[in-house]
């Protein structure tokens, strides 16, 4: 459906977006190597370029060798909350005006997700073989391709979204002045993605760094190089005369004024005054003036203190500390007119960039430099005013304090207030910024600072983060430094009425619209809250009782009488006033081993006819990723083995006890093995793992395999509940002391066991294949020291980590289990699943 050349993608951009591209947007799309790295001012259309290049590249060309090369998957990376919803919003009106314009397929659609708060759209990692749009934060994202995905409770997904946002997805990292740590740990990640040594991805990635105020050392660590210059793009001449003009040489009265910025009643009078101002510049009555603070707590001084000074103005406070649906109302609020007299909106960072603001006025704290910039960015964005102020406060004293410049570096402020001096009285349009940094780029890249220190990741840390396996405590690796420097992370709170009783183990998870960001360094308020957090290991909610259990990425419950929040005003933390609880809507409960949802259905399903349709899945995926052959033929091996430990008698009970349970009928034929009931395996019941069975019954049956290590694996991981350290424990058995135990699987389990008639049954697994029936299983490979000079599990393992590497045995792992869930999807809405296919073992 694609049309090549540079014509062809103006007449694409035309359709998606309603008018040309600019210059620099058709020369990002329409030159032979991607950009790895592009510097654009403010306004000018960074969405839309990076999204359209991809999708040109990745669809709308017809170039089948650019197609392949270009990644599937593009993942927006953005530092804040309130960026993701307008940046989706605009991203699939491209797509559908696409769609509606007939350049897209809706039988083969590309689909946007939001990937940000306490929960996400996290059906995408079902799709591998299918185009998509990732949007959302950092923290979400990076945590996930660090293998510690933030606002999941459950972590037998961590290595599913790790395997998949590593491999086939081209990362774009917008705003790249506030993404802290981020920076470095992204440029490690797209070096590492490369490594042979590591493995590198069996399909291709790649990163895109991209802001308006950029310091290339900031791409540059100790392991990988900046890019080079050829792989940068910027704007040239061509955009200074094209319709960008207007915005480029928008007039921007950079003024001082010396006061207090933690005085919020003097503040709020300079901020009346310049409001007072704007109104008499503009040709009519309904002007927008923006005040911007530092914190939140600053903001919320500063809107109390309006509020007493100027009743009769429509104020808006708008920070990141809002729930979803709370933060949404504002949002459509300032999307629409404002009121006769103005509007005067307080905020923080949240709108530093991506939000299209056009404001009158403008008043900011002092901030760093490349902060300044971008406030200066919501100020006469379109350039259709004659004349605006950019206020700046001054604090009155000759060198900036820690409590003053917070959250920010004292020097960096420093550098900023030099520079805000010498340009008094100036416009600072964004054509004549660029003017200065082509000028004088050293003292441009001196003026943007270095890039914050954090954590550097480096080989040895990507190797540790792929075992996902708890500790004895429940403690994991934190990954925050690698993504925010200090403790810049958020937890999330969601407020339910609990009373004075322990939170349901079988409640649903904390969904998204009831969660809050709250930064992790405001422990001591958390706490004060009572907050309980859910302990995967002992499975059950668990009261926080010192600050320092409060960790980066977790979702917290809270009762609602605690307070700390206010619908108007956010995350209040000395609010005492009872909070309003967001309606439960169905959700799974917290991740558990004793959960096994996958294995419900409403029907009887066989096992054979369950791996059918699992190795049909598979199979379309297979055809369309054109994945090496040797890894196809394991992934075939273990599709077809994946869940023949479902045969163990344990738990083809446990199925006819869940079917009992919800008065479903027995199974039609007492005889057949089956791995699907009516019902649901969720009660409290003993621990028992079906991929414990199936991952011994693989290593017995496939020892001739041509790689019986990875086949195993793969069949083993298939929940994510065992990967790299089997847990094998003793004395759990009163009549077998001595037996070995792994996740509910008992050393010497029979496996089927033989019907009623004393008949030893083979385990029909579909396609013409089957098992013969185990006399006992072994559980010695999970055993710590070799056994009969063979392998040990983790030897196993560790093997395939050293010579696949983590991205290729993530990805693989993560392949086989987008096809059984989406198997079991089917099975679920009790669809037929295509015909099945005909594999061996």
């Amino acid at each position: 459906m694609g049309v090549r050349g540079a014509a062809g993608f103006e007449s694409a951009f035309r359709c998606a977006t309603g008018r040309s591209p600019y210059p620099w947007q058709a020369r990002l799309a329409t030159r032979a190597d991607p950009a790895q790295v592009i510097v654009a001012e403010t306004g000018v259309g960074k969405t839309e370029a990076v999204v359209l290049d991809w999708l040109w590249r990745r669809r709308l060309s017809g170039d089948e060798t650019e197609r392949k090369r270009t990644p599937r998957r593009l993942v927006f990376t953005l530092p804040m909350r309130a960026l993701v919803e307008q940046t989706l919003e605009r991203v699939c009106g491209m797509l559908i005006r696409l769609e509606t314009h007939g350049l897209l397929d809706p039988e083969d659609p590309v689909r946007c997700f939001q990937l940000m708060g306490g929960a996400a759209q996290d059906d995408w990692v079902l799709h591998p073989a299918a185009d998509q749009v990732l949007v959302g934060t950092v923290d979400m994202l990076l945590s996930r391709a660090l293998n510690r995905g933030y606002g999941r409770l459950g972590r037998s997904a961590w290595p599913m979204h790790f395997g998949l946002i590593n491999t086939d997805t081209q990362f774009v990292l917008d705003e790249v002045q506030l993404l802290d740590a981020a920076v470095a740990t992204s440029r490690q990640l797209a070096g590492f993605r490369a490594e042979p040594c590591l493995g590198a991805t069996p399909l291709p990635s790649r990163t895109v760094w991209m802001s308006a105020t950029l310091n290339p050392s900031w791409l540059s660590t100790t392991d990988y190089p900046c890019p080079d210059s050829e792989s940068f793009l910027e704007l040239d001449s061509d955009d200074e005369n094209s319709p960008l003009r207007a915005r480029l040489n928008a007039c921007k009265r950079l003024l001082k004024i010396t006061v207090d910025p933690t005085d919020a009643r003097s503040v709020a009078n300079v901020i009346a005054d310049v409001h007072r101002r704007a109104g008499q510049r503009v040709t009519q009555d309904r002007w927008l003036t923006v005040a911007m603070a530092n914190t939140v707590a600053r903001a919320l001084a500063l809107r109390a203190a309006l509020a007493e000074l100027k009743p009769e103005t429509e104020l808006l406070l708008l920070h990141s500390r809002f729930r979803p649906p709370d933060r949404e109302r504002l949002v459509e609020r300032l999307k629409t007119p404002p009121e006769a007299g103005g509007r005067i909106v307080v905020t923080t960072q949240v709108i530093e960039a991506g939000i299209d603001l056009d404001a009158a006025a403008l008043v900011t704290e002092l901030a760093p430099w490349p902060s300044i910039v971008q406030r200066a960015g919501r100020l006469n964005r379109s350039g259709s005013h004659e004349q605006t102020e950019l206020i700046w406060l001054d604090p009155p004293v000759a060198k900036i304090s820690d409590a003053i410049a917070a959250p920010y570096d004292p020097d960096d402020l420093e550098r900023a207030r030099a520079a805000l001096r010498n340009l008094e009285g100036q416009s600072i349009s964004p054509a004549s910024l660029r003017a200065q940094r082509l000028q004088d780029p050293d003292r441009e890249h001196a003026l943007v600072g270095r890039r914050p220190r954090g954590l550097l990741l480096r080989r040895p840390d990507l190797l540790e983060l792929f075992d996902t396996d708890p500790t004895l405590d429940g403690d994991d690796a934190d990954v925050a430094p690698f993504i925010r420097s200090g403790q810049d992370v958020d937890v999330g709170i969601a407020w339910r009425d609990l009373g004075d009783s322990e939170p349901d183990v079988w409640a649903p998870a904390p969904t998204y619209e009831e969660v809050c960001p709250v930064p992790v360094r405001e422990r001591r308020e958390i706490e004060r809250l009572k907050p309980w957090r859910w302990s995967y290991v002992r499975r059950r909610w668990e009261r926080i009782e010192n600050q320092r259990d409060i960790r980066p990425g977790e979702v917290l419950l809270v009762d609602a009488s605690q307070g700390g929040y206010r619908p108007e005003l956010g995350w209040f933390p000395t609010s005492r006033a009872a909070v309003e609880a967001i309606p439960l809507k169905e959700a799974e409960p917290p991740d558990s081993d004793s959960t096994d949802p996958a294995s419900s259905a409403g029907v009887w399903i066989t096992l054979a006819e369950h791996t059918d349709h699992v190795v049909s899945e598979l199979e379309a995926d297979l055809a369309a990723l054109g994945l090496d052959q040797g890894w196809v033929a394991s992934l075939r091996q273990a599709a077809r083995l994946h869940d023949a430990g479902k045969a163990h008698p344990r738990f083809q009970e446990r199925l006819r006890k869940a079917a009992e349970d919800s008065g479903a009928p027995d199974a039609p034929d007492p005889h057949r093995l089956w791995a699907k009931a009516p019902g649901r395996l969720s009660g409290r019941q003993p621990v028992f793992r079906h991929e414990v069975a199936s991952a011994l019954l693989a290593l017995e049956h496939t020892p001739d395999a041509a790689d019986p290590n990875l086949t195993a694996y793969l069949v083993a991981s298939h929940h994510g509940k065992l990967r790299l350290t089997p847990r094998v424990a003793y004395d759990e058995l009163p009549e077998r002391p001595e037996s070995a135990t792994c996740l509910g699987v008992t050393d010497g389990d029979p496996v089927p066991q033989p019907d009623p008639s004393g008949l030893q049954r083979r385990i029909e697994l579909g396609g013409g294949v089957s098992l013969p029936p185990s006399r006992a299983l072994d559980l010695s490979p999970f055993a710590i020291g070799s056994f009969d000079g063979k392998p040990v599990w983790i030897e196993r393992t560790l093997e395939l980590l050293e010579r696949l590497g983590p991205f290729t045995l993530g990805y693989l792992e993560a392949l086989l289990r987008a096809a059984d869930q989406r198997a079991s999807a089917r099975e679920r809405r009790h669809s037929v699943a295509p015909a099945a296919a005909v594999g061996t073992v």
